[in-house]
Order: structure tokens, then C-alpha cells, then sequence
């Protein structure tokens, strides 16, 4: 596919980047730079759709999830410097006459490891790396309604390099294992027919070790993929701006839409504000006309006045649809799109990270996109339950290690309310980040991720990979997502001011305690925050210790645990448990890592899990709440009393309540209080303790003769319990 039949990139790069962005174009042969909201998704109706249902029961789409036709090979991506020979054949397999009688079935999504057709690895960075290649065909019945159409073929994630064929034609190739990319494949599709699609995809890729660290490697189509048509008039590009006035009451809402078609044709693009539930919100007319230049592209933007939303955070989550029409000369509606966005305004203040012009801290996660027996390729339920469990423990942000998660976890995470840091995929390559050959993958990687999520009110933060040290690399990264998206913050994985002036944070892995004093401490904290986007327990507080320092210091925005789960996976497969999970370090290193065969871990005999140990919140299949679980619960808590016990008088006791929330009154919560003797509950009742966000009052509750003990239990609105305490009688 040539360049003229690729879509430009959302915005044109600043000069000193011009090279970077072309080189990163010629790369991922045949594939479509993502719209802003993945694929620009056609609606069928003239009203808004709940995002879960976007791609279900729409005409527009063709969902691809199911079963497959499967084989697994062994080799090595042809690629060099994304781009397959210009010689290579069509392989035998992708042609329709082949049979795959002798083939296997396999589901997508899915990881072919864990389904049995090759052993799961684990970082992958043996001296003999896995070399599986996976050939997948499946035979799909295209709607006549397609024709005329431009087709696109979605993946939202394929590890790692994915070579795409549709009636035996290549359609392009794309090589990076986490990010998400659309193929044109409207010369290859015979729409009102049968068609043969197929994927070839290469585990071990010129690039792969970008996608490869203290995480699971495992290959496959394992994330949503689908067919989405688009008129031959659309809309091809939307990046949704909402700045906030000077007193964060009122917003501005600027939409640039980019559109498509033939070059010199007509249009009228209206644009709407609109609630959850379907209304219009009022606002001055967004409409505008031009014409298609000699490119068969235009960019037009839409501004509106927007008198106080209700703005979008964490504890907020506050929502809106953007909803679009494409009319064409002849005012014949030719497309309706929409996204889902918040209003908020992300921002530094004399070193301090505000949300909406408020201090905010980061009671975070470093979150694996694993869950145990799932490997990469999570469910609707995985997703939801660890969205649950997330809220239960009072975390409020997330890190998305080492790489970016499901599109479908992003629109929870916009749903819950999640600050989330969104790290583009790259991880202990310290020599690879000072090479100048592989400066188009880290940017590919860096221009996936943002076109992707751009419009998610959830992220706050690029994060530029993890762990690599300092090089041109992941400054070419960082510079990208700074001049590509200029809303947001983001930083290099522990590159401080000293190496990167540029930054908005300066972050920090496992510090000591005295580090963390005097990190709190430095002179910095007056420019950029500080954050511990990794740390762990120490001692017998747990990690108390960090927060006995980030609370009060205003400079400190907060830090995020690794990790949240632990990382096993169940291997469903017995006759094979004794065999080694390539890349799993021994025993010492992980302690509880598994059972040893001749000094060398395998999977529990009892219950095939591999890489048992770990060091996270959770269980890896969510079923236990560790610990350290509980500790975490505690020291995030957004409420807090310090008070040892209480003192009755007068038939009151009194203690003073601290409320840690940014935006939230604690009469929003109940406190449901008891009086005790021992086991026997003497009295009880419900308190709305009023207490505006980030101060502290006293709170009363009644006295009942013969207690020894009062217990505070905090219920949040959505149900959960947020903190209890149970406070003992003073003598």
C-alpha cells in the first residue's frame, strides 16, 4: 500500500520531529494512522450510543471476535525497520484454495499459549527467545452493504508483528505488540461475498523486545478486532479539547475534526453537546462548511461556550457524549459519529498537580493488563472485577505497566473514575534507547498510543516506558506527546529535570525512606511534583512509610504500589506442568515462584499455577485480597481519624475526622456508627458528617453506658465501605 493511500497524522509534527513522523509512517506498511476514538465508528441512528454498545448491532461493524482456524509455526519477522521485503510472496496459507482441514481451532481473542499450543513465557529475554509464529484464517461472510465502502480491519492489540491478508492479497503489516492500528483493506474485501481473512503473526519481531519485561510475553490476536465501513465522505480524525475558565466554572469546547473523501467535495459538519442520557446540552450553533482539497482531506474546528458542566475527576466522574453530523452537497447525511468525553483541565501549580485548579494525590497501582486464567486477552468480567476491587481499596490511579491496556479498560476507566498514567510500550532496553535506527519504533509507539487516547478523560499523563535510562529514544518519544498533545503531562521513566528539563514530573522507583525526605525536600518540588511510580512495602507500617511523608508535602503527587495483582496464570494443560515457563527466573529470585524441576521453576503441581509468587494486592485471579491489600485500603483511605480512642462526656464522644478527598463533601458518605461492649453492638446508627473537601472537623456521636469501645464505619454512595475504625474507651 503507498503512502497516498494512508491517512495523514492528526496533527503535523513540529519541524524537528518532521523526519521522525514520516519514518514512523513508512514503518507499519498498509496501516492507517488510528482516528482519535480508534476507528471512527459510523452510528446508524440520529441519537448517541452507550459506548458498550458502539460496535454491537451496529451495520457499520463487523465483529471478528470468535473462533479462528489455527497453526502454529516457528521463525522470524522478515521485517526490517518495519517493512517486509518488497519481494516477499504471499504465503500458501493466506491463499483461498488452501486447506486447513489438518488445522486446529483456536478463539480470538485469545493467547496461543494460553491455549495450549506452545508454553507461556515470562519476559522472554532468554538467549533462545520464542520464535512462534501463529497462522490464523477465518472465512467471513462480508455485507453487500459494505460495498462502495472504505473498509477498515481494527485490532485493538496483536504481540507482536501482524501480517494481514484479506482473498490472498497483503494488506499490510504492523509491529508492535500492545498498540492498536486499523489496515485499509477495500481492494482486497468482496463485500456480499465470502472472504478469507488471514494473520500471520511473529512473536519475535526486529522491535519486540520494546514489548517485552517483568510481564508475560504471549502471543496473538488478544484484544478486539473488527471490520468497520466508512462512506466514501467521513469522518477520519477527532480531538476533543475542554479548557476551563480561570475560576473552573465554565469551559470552552474546541473539537478538530479531520475529514475524508474526494478530493474537492463539499461539507457540512454540525457538531452537538450532549448528557448520558440522550439530552442536548444548549449551546451556540458548532457548524461549519468547506470544501475537500486536492488530498481529499480537510480539517475544520468547531468552538462552543459551554456554561458550567459538571466536570470530570476521579471522584467525579462526570460524562458527555460529542455527537456529529456529516452532511454532504446535496445536505444528505452521509455520517453521524460521537465520543465519549469529561470536562477537566489538567495542570501544575508551583510544583503541585492539580485536577480542575485542585490539589489531587495519586493513590496508585501499577496495573498488568494479566489475569489469571485469562493471560493478556481479558473479559468484560475481568475488566469490571478489577474495577471493583480497585474502588474497594481506594485507589484512585492507575499506571498502566509497562504498556498501554485494552481500549475497553480506558472507557471503564473514564466510567469509575481513574487517574491513569498511560505508558507506551518499552521496557529495560537501555541500549535500544540510545540507538538512532530504532528511533521510528519508539515513535510509532508513542503516536498509537496518543491517537488512541487522546479524548479520554481518564489519562493525565504520558508515560514515556519504564526503566531504559535516558537516550534520544524515548526523548524523541517524550517530545512527541508533548507537541502532539499539549493538554496533558508526561515524563521519562525516572529522567529528572537534570536530564530532561522538560518534564512534568520527576519520578522515582523503590526510594528508601530517607531518599523520600529528601526528595520531599528538594528545591524541585517548587517546579515539577515528585511521584514514586514504583514502591512496595518496608517494614512492619507497610507502606505507610511513603504516605507518612506524601500526605502533608504539597510537591508530592502521590505514588503507585507494584504491583496490583500478583502475576501468575494458570496453566489449564496437566501434562505439561513439570515443564519450565521460558524467562521465569529461579525460585531464589521470586520467592514462592514455584516448585522446582532440577533447580528450575514449573507450574504448582496441585493447581498448575506458574509464577505463584509475587508481590500484589491481590491474588492474579482476584479471588484473595492480600494483606498488604488491606494495608493498602488503610493508607490510601481518603477518610482518616488519628484519634487512639475516645472519652465520653456528658453522654457525647468527640474526635476529630480528616477528609483527604479533592472534590468531595463527607456528608456525601454515611458513617454508620456502634457503640460496643465487647462482641454485643449496645447502639447504632447513620451520620452525614459535614466536612468540605481537604479539611479536617470534629465529629460527635452518642455515648451509651457500659461501652468500651465506638466504631466508625464510612459507606461511599456507591456502596462500598471507604475506612473503619474502631476506637477504644479511654479509662
Amino acid at each position: 500500500m503507498t503512502d497516498a493511500n494512508m491517512k495523514k497524522s492528526p496533527r503535523t509534527p513540529p519541524a524537528h520531529l518532521s523526519c521522525l513522523a514520516l519514518c514512523t509512517l513508512a514503518f507499519a506498511i498498509g496501516c492507517v494512522p488510528l482516528s482519535g476514538f480508534a476507528v471512527p465508528v459510523p452510528l446508524a441512528g440520529d441519537a448517541p450510543v452507550a459506548v458498550e454498545r458502539l460496535r454491537l448491532g451496529n451495520p457499520a461493524v463487523l465483529p471478528l471476535t470468535g473462533t479462528w482456524r489455527f497453526k502454529l509455526e516457528h521463525g522470524t519477522s522478515p521485517a526490517v525497520r518495519g517493512e517486509l521485503p518488497a519481494t516477499a510472496p504471499v504465503p500458501d496459507f493466506a491463499l483461498p484454495e488452501t486447506p486447513d482441514a489438518d488445522w486446529q481451532n483456536i478463539p480470538v481473542p485469545a493467547n496461543w499459549e494460553i491455549e495450549g499450543f506452545s508454553q507461556l513465557t515470562y519476559q522472554d529475554r532468554t538467549s533462545n527467545p520464542s520464535d512462534d509464529i501463529g497462522l490464523y484464517r477465518r472465512l467471513v461472510d462480508v455485507p453487500a452493504a459494505f460495498a462502495g465502502q472504505r473498509v477498515l480491519w481494527h485490532f485493538d492489540g496483536v504481540f507482536d508483528g501482524a501480517e494481514v491478508f484479506v482473498n490472498g492479497r497483503r494488506c499490510g503489516y504492523h509491529e508492535s505488540g500492545f498498540t492498536a492500528f486499523d489496515v485499509d483493506v477495500t481492494p482486497a474485501l468482496q463485500p456480499g461475498r465470502r472472504n478469507l481473512l488471514a494473520v500471520r503473526v511473529y512473536k519475535k519481531t526486529a522491535t519486540s523486545n520494546l514489548e517485552k519485561g517483568s510481564f508475560w510475553c504471549l502471543g496473538g490476536i488478544f484484544r478486539e478486532t473488527y471490520l468497520v465501513a466508512l462512506p466514501p465522505l467521513h469522518v477520519d480524525d477527532l480531538t476533543v479539547v475542554t479548557d476551563l475558565d480561570a475560576k473552573y466554572k465554565n469551559a470552552t469546547l474546541t473539537t478538530t475534526v479531520r475529514i475524508a473523501g474526494t478530493a474537492g467535495a463539499h461539507f457540512t459538519l454540525t457538531g452537538e453537546l450532549r448528557s448520558l442520557d440522550g439530552a442536548r446540552v444548549v449551546l451556540p450553533a458548532m457548524k461549519q462548511a468547506a470544501d475537500l482539497d486536492t488530498n481529499g482531506s480537510a480539517t475544520v474546528i468547531l468552538t462552543a461556550p459551554v456554561k458550567a458542566p459538571k466536570l470530570w475527576s476521579a471522584e467525579k466522574p462526570n460524562l458527555y457524549y460529542v455527537f456529529y453530523r456529516l452532511t454532504d452537497d446535496n445536505q444528505t447525511v452521509v455520517e453521524r459519529v460521537q465520543d465519549r468525553i469529561g470536562f477537566r483541565q489538567i495542570g501544575l501549580t508551583n510544583g503541585v498537580f492539580e485536577v480542575n485548579g485542585v490539589p489531587v494525590k495519586f493513590t496508585g497501582v501499577c496495573r498488568h493488563e494479566e489475569f489469571s486464567p485469562y493471560g493478556h486477552a481479558l473479559t468484560e468480567e475481568a475488566w469490571q472485577t478489577d474495577i471493583t476491587l480497585l474502588k474497594a481499596a481506594n485507589v484512585n490511579a492507575i499506571r498502566t505497566v509497562h504498556y498501554n491496556h485494552a481500549e475497553r479498560f480506558m472507557e471503564l476507566c473514564d466510567e469509575a473514575g481513574f487517574y491513569v498514567l498511560d505508558e507506551i510500550p518499552s521496557c529495560w532496553i537501555s541500549t535500544e534507547v540510545r540507538d538512532p535506527a530504532r528511533t521510528w519504533a519508539y515513535v510509532l509507539r508513542a503516536r498509537e498510543t496518543v491517537a488512541r487516547d487522546k479524548n479520554r478523560a481518564c489519562v493525565v499523563a504520558w508515560s514515556c516506558g519504564n526503566e531504559s535510562g535516558y537516550g534520544i529514544n524515548n526523548q524523541a518519544e517524550f517530545d512527541y506527546v508533548k507537541a502532539h498533545d499539549p493538554t496533558r503531562l508526561a515524563f521519562i521513566s525516572q529522567q529528572n529535570l537534570d536530564k530532561n528539563p522538560r518534564t512534568d514530573f520527576e519520578d522515582y522507583h523503590y526510594p528508601k525512606i530517607d531518599a523520600i525526605r529528601a526528595i520531599a525536600a528538594s528545591h524541585n518540588r517548587t517546579r515539577v511534583p515528585a511521584i514514586l511510580t514504583e514502591y512496595s512495602p518496608s517494614g512492619p507500617g507497610g507502606v505507610a512509610y511513603a504516605w507518612d511523608i506524601i500526605w502533608p508535602t504539597p510537591g508530592m503527587a502521590g505514588a503507585f504500589l507494584y504491583q496490583w495483582q500478583d502475576q501468575g496464570q494458570t496453566d489449564r494443560f496437566p501434562e505439561r506442568w513439570s515443564d519450565h515457563s521460558p524467562g521465569v527466573p529461579p525460585a531464589s529470585f521470586v520467592p514462592g515462584s514455584g516448585p522446582a524441576v532440577n533447580g528450575v521453576p514449573s507450574a504448582d503441581p496441585t493447581n498448575g499455577m506458574r509464577l505463584t509468587g509475587g508481590h500484589g494486592a491481590i491474588s492474579s485471579d482476584r479471588r484473595t485480597v492480600k494483606p498488604l491489600g488491606e494495608n493498602l485500603k488503610l493508607v490510601y483511605s481518603p477518610v482518616i481519624i488519628t484519634a487512639a480512642g475516645v472519652t465520653p462526656v456528658a453522654g457525647r464522644c468527640a474526635l476529630p475526622v480528616q477528609n483527604r478527598y479533592s472534590f468531595t463533601d463527607l456528608a456525601e458518605l454515611t458513617c454508620r456508627w456502634q457503640t460496643r461492649a465487647g462482641d454485643q453492638v449496645l447502639a447504632t446508627g447513620d451520620n452525614h458528617i459535614a466536612a468540605q473537601p481537604r479539611t479536617t472537623v470534629e465529629a460527635t456521636f452518642p455515648a451509651t453506658p457500659g461501652m468500651d469501645a465506638l466504631r466508625l464505619e464510612f459507606i461511599h454512595p456507591d456502596g462500598h465501605t471507604v475506612y473503619v475504625a474502631t476506637l477504644p474507651v479511654k479509662n
